[in-house]
């Protein structure tokens, strides 16, 4: 399977089991509905849910605020800065108007710095008002398309 048909494959079955979570706009709940399902596709990597990495020692400031910055969603091997060892960063939005987590995404899939010492080989927001994906590789925006070729398992 590629990285792409598991996602589309657990948003299917969000929208399917889950659909009074988006409609109720419970964006919390829907990410961890979401998590749930990506788990099974990922043996031997981690799928959490706001998960900072502080409490592994390694930083995760926002470049242009200082803040702490939490991902909805990570799939990666916990305590590990290589990007290799860094798959997935999702957030998620329900409505799709919502830009908010897209400067996010960038750093979180550009080149380390002393803020941020690791790397997310992929990124990706997903808006359920209407469902929308926007795909982030190296820094960039990128057309989904390029996620055909990148399989999994």
């Amino acid at each position: 399977m590629t990285i792409l048909s598991i996602i589309e494959q657990a948003i299917q079955k969000v929208l399917i089991n889950d659909d009074l979570l988006i409609q109720k706009k419970m964006e919390w709940a829907t990410a961890h509905r979401l998590a749930v399902y990506l788990e099974e596709h990922f043996p031997g990597w981690n799928v959490d849910c706001e998960y900072d990495k502080v409490g592994s020692g390694i930083n995760s400031k926002h470049n242009s605020t200082g803040d702490h910055k939490r991902p909805d969603i990570v799939i990666h091997k916990r305590e590990l800065a290589e990007k290799e060892n860094n798959l997935l960063v999702i957030e998620i939005k329900m409505e799709s108007e919502d830009n908010s987590d897209e400067e996010k995404l960038i750093d979180f899939t550009s080149t380390p710095n002393h803020n941020r010492p690791f790397q997310y080989q992929f990124g990706l927001k997903i808006s359920f008002l209407p469902l929308k994906m926007k795909w982030f590789q190296n820094g960039h925006q990128v057309e989904a398309t390029l996620f055909h070729q990148y399989r999994y398992r």
